[in-house]
């Protein structure tokens, strides 16, 4: 790998992980060869990065036919412009995070709950100001269990609120791995809450739903990938 080339991981077999320093973003490869991009980075930088790791698995920006975003945090979401202008990608987003998205209304800021919550709540609203969203409008709409048949992937829709409330989360059967975006975070040897939340009682739902379903793999935004075991969350 080139020297500053954007580091990855392949997870399971057509599941890739690309590290873009403050957040992750998945690449998934569809049964037909096409690739479906969850999430997009902070910014068109991120998504250069994201575009970068692409090439090096031996595909191209234009083997991208959709992108799919967890929850419509900057953090998730800054990159889907530039991708899709080079792409031509259809964008999908749960209904509550289309405004955050489409101009319609300002950034969706994180609602953090303790120290350390409310120094990134601070460090969002700079990065804000420093990463200008270039507004997009979403072609289709993120709704439990729905998979569309041209997407040539067995996978689900999970709705999984809490984080924000239009958070979801995205189960791939065959390799039994579950995205969750920011609905969990990891560290070395546990999955946590995160440390911003608009409903922490719909997130506790959330969480049980996500044991209920038993993947072997369950995949964050921010920090390390663990077994559903390590869920700790109270």
């Amino acid at each position: 790998m080139a020297k500053n080339a954007t580091k990855g991981n392949e997870l399971s077999k057509g599941v890739y992980e690309v590290y873009l320093g403050h957040v992750k973003s998945f690449i998934l490869v569809a049964d037909d060869g096409s690739l479906i991009l969850v999430d997009a980075g902070m910014s068109e930088g991120d998504g250069k990065k994201i575009i970068g790791y692409i090439n090096s698995i031996g595909k191209s920006v234009k083997d991208v036919k959709y992108i799919l975003l967890t929850h419509s945090h900057l953090d998730h979401i800054g990159g889907v412009a530039y991708i899709q202008q080079l792409s031509g990608a259809k964008v999908g987003i749960h209904e509550d995070g289309i405004r955050f998205v489409n101009g319609e209304a300002g950034l969706r800021m994180p609602v953090g709950h303790d120290v350390r919550g409310l120094l990134m709540m601070n460090f969002m609203k700079v990065a804000s100001g420093l990463f200008k969203l270039k507004p997009f409008k979403p072609e289709f709409l993120l709704k439990e269990g729905v998979f569309p048949a041209d997407f040539h992937l067995n996978a689900k829709i999970i709705e999984t609120p809490g984080h924000t409330s239009d958070s979801i989360s995205i189960s791939l059967a065959d390799s039994k791995t579950l995205i969750v975006g920011d609905l969990l975070r990891g560290d070395k040897n546990s999955l946590i809450a995160p440390a911003f939340y608009e409903d922490y009682l719909g997130l506790l739902n959330s969480v049980k739903k996500v044991k209920e379903l038993s993947p072997d793999l369950i995949c964050v935004s921010h920090g390390k990938n663990h077994p559903v075991s390590a869920i700790k969350v109270m």
